[in-house]
């Protein structure tokens, strides 16, 4: 058996202060780089149970230098992902930073102790398989800030849970034009060399070696527990406030939700049948008509004021009386899910209605006696994780045009076909019913949302990528009169309702990215088109929105204001002051927001 002497004792001893005091240090250092909330002296009892975890784990490798690179080369990826907030002037506080640091230092003291333990197995193909697991694992630990510094060096934006959820519902034709856009041999390019970056650090981790000691196997077992019992105490307590770990947490919540949603549909109809009441007010019922466009700001269409003339039709529609256009309307988010999700539901940002609970405008028309139709060029894809397609499955008849619009190899339909496909829709005269068309509208590649034909604009004035932009919203005007052609000349006709789910960012190539936010982004098109009879029997309803029509409003507050039009009774969760076409509205600029309540309403 080795002994040790008093020297060699002091040596183990020094060496793990100064390598607690060095883990203190850096933490302290690093607190520097925070833009806000910077203290110097915050989380210190986590960051000193961290150095303490990762000092014994060195001490388990003898202090080796491969050792301690790999703690260097964990705690720079995860304080480097953490810092992409500072190029955005994002808010970061030191707390974050000195978290991240703590957690990179805990992830690699597990790996490590891991390895270790896997060096005391003699048995060559069981060292193996679990060799194997062991890198499994350790890809794990090394992709999530390999993403989020990866998706900033490609996309120029921070990876925040919105864009993750965004992955996670697009269809490979839409990836596929979005990659395109941003350039395939980058993004090509990118992951091949962040695949490298992976590879070569887990190759460089397996080469960390330690000639076995059989003499001091108790000791490391010691040392061993009390990193897992002190390591596992911290990590459970600053694991949710890692800007890397709560991008994927808080994406695995936002999809546990939205399968809750759809899961709940059936217990929400039932629900709705027992509401005593809910009816159509005698007179109010007919065709109601809900257009949803797509990724169009309305900064850039003429009836807004854009100097290109390229809404023609909406121009000369909000002329007549007939027709009103809200000014100053805006998405409650920049991405479609979660916009459509509030939008076509009582769920919106200043309630605190369960999105499991909450009834979609779908189940609501349907249970008050609407007959309720879904046409949509928007490609079903994965539509059951998602809760707009859970909201159109509620409809008695959906139409979904397979493949995607424009110049793909797959089947091609713009958007105009919608207005062919509401032929195939029985629109008896007799009933009360609910359409819903939801377009491909302006969605990048911009180019590929509109024939030929309708590439009015060259790029002289502007870049190639607006003058694109401005041709899809020119063909998107085409599109929305030749639906309203079709529905207005139906004798139950009552009214159609336009507006665009979020804006768009085309000047600044910035497309629609929460984490490039702009507010070009939020502003939106909002307009409805009214019947001489809705005018006649739904007056106080139509003068009231035209009173609102310069009134500031998010387009989650949408279920609101289509219960008041379609005249439905004993709505639940109708709240009158969030309807924009009662005289009881009262939301304002300064209670309105957006990115569900992350941006209050900037108006410049």
């Amino acid at each position: 058996m080795v002994k040790l002497n008093s020297d060699s004792w002091k040596m183990i001893v020094l060496r793990f202060l100064m390598s607690v005091v060095i883990f203190v240090v850096v933490s302290f250092v690093i607190r520097f780089f925070a833009n806000s909330s910077r203290v110097l002296f915050s989380h210190y009892g986590d960051v000193l149970k961290s150095a303490l975890c990762a000092s014994l784990v060195l001490q388990l490798w003898d202090f080796d230098r491969k050792a301690i690179k790999a703690f260097i080369l964990f705690s720079v990826l995860y304080v480097a992902a953490t810092c992409i907030k500072l190029p955005f002037n994002m808010p970061l506080s030191s707390n974050e930073i000195v978290d991240a640091f703590s957690f990179a230092i805990l992830i690699c003291a597990a790996v490590l102790l891991l390895l270790r333990g896997l060096h005391l197995i003699k048995n060559l193909y069981l060292k193996r398989f679990f060799l194997v697991l062991f890198d499994v694992v350790l890809v794990a630990a090394l992709l999530l800030p390999v993403a989020c510094i990866g998706y900033y060096l490609l996309s120029g934006s921070v990876l925040t849970t919105t864009i993750v959820l965004t992955l996670f519902q697009t269809n490979p034709s839409e990836a596929a034009a979005y990659i395109k856009d941003r350039g395939v041999i980058l993004w090509c390019g990118g992951l091949a060399f962040a695949f490298l970056l992976i590879g070569v650090m887990v190759y460089y981790i397996n080469q960390i070696r330690l000639a076995e000691k059989k003499s001091r196997i108790i000791v490391l077992c010691v040392l061993a527990v009390i990193s897992i019992v002190l390591g596992g105490k911290v990590g459970a307590d600053i694991v949710n406030h890692v800007q890397t770990i709560t991008v994927f947490t808080q994406t695995r919540k936002a999809l546990k939700e939205y399968k809750e949603y759809g899961k709940a549909k059936e217990m929400r109809m039932k629900n709705l049948e027992q509401l005593a009441g809910l009816s159509v007010k005698p007179g109010q019922g007919g065709l109601y008509v809900l257009v949803i466009g797509e990724s169009e700001t309305r900064d850039h269409m003429h009836a807004y004021g854009y100097k290109k003339e390229n809404t023609p039709w909406l121009s000369a529609a909000i002329q007549k009386e007939n027709a009103v256009l809200f000014k100053n309307a805006y998405s409650n988010h920049t991405h479609t899910v979660p916009v459509l999700t509030y939008a076509l539901s009582a769920k919106n940002q200043y309630n605190s209605i369960p999105l499991s609970k909450a009834y979609s405008i779908m189940e609501v028309a349907k249970a008050a006696g609407y007959k309720t139709f879904w046409i949509s060029n928007q490609v079903k894809f994965g539509a059951w994780d998602i809760p707009t397609a859970a909201i159109a499955s509620t409809s008695d008849y959906e139409i979904w045009l397979n493949g995607n619009t424009g110049k793909t190899t797959e089947t091609q339909f713009y958007d105009e076909e919608i207005a062919k496909r509401i032929d195939e829709i029985k629109l008896e005269s007799g009933d009360n019913i609910f359409l819903v068309c939801h377009l491909m509208g302006c969605h990048g590649s911009y180019a590929d949302r509109y024939p030929e034909k309708f590439e009015k604009f060259k790029a002289v004035d502007s870049s190639e990528k607006v003058s694109e932009y401005d041709n899809s919203v020119y063909y998107n005007d085409y599109v929305l009169a030749k639906i309203y052609e079709k529905v207005s000349r139906q004798k139950n006709f009552k009214a159609m309702v336009y507006f665009s789910d979020h804006g768009e960012e085309p000047d600044e190539d910035k497309g629609h990215e929460a984490s490039k936010f702009t507010w070009r982004m939020a502003r939106i098109p909002f307009a409805m088109f009214f019947s001489e009879s809705f005018i006649a029997k739904s007056n106080s309803v139509y003068q009231t929105l035209r009173k609102n029509k310069d009134r500031y409003w998010t387009n989650d507050l949408l279920f609101n204001v289509l219960i008041n039009m379609l005249g439905i009774r004993n709505a639940p969760d109708y709240s009158a002051k969030m309807d924009i076409g009662s005289d009881q509205y009262d939301m304002d600029k300064k209670q309105l927001k957006t990115l569900h309540g992350q941006k209050k309403i900037v108006v410049k």
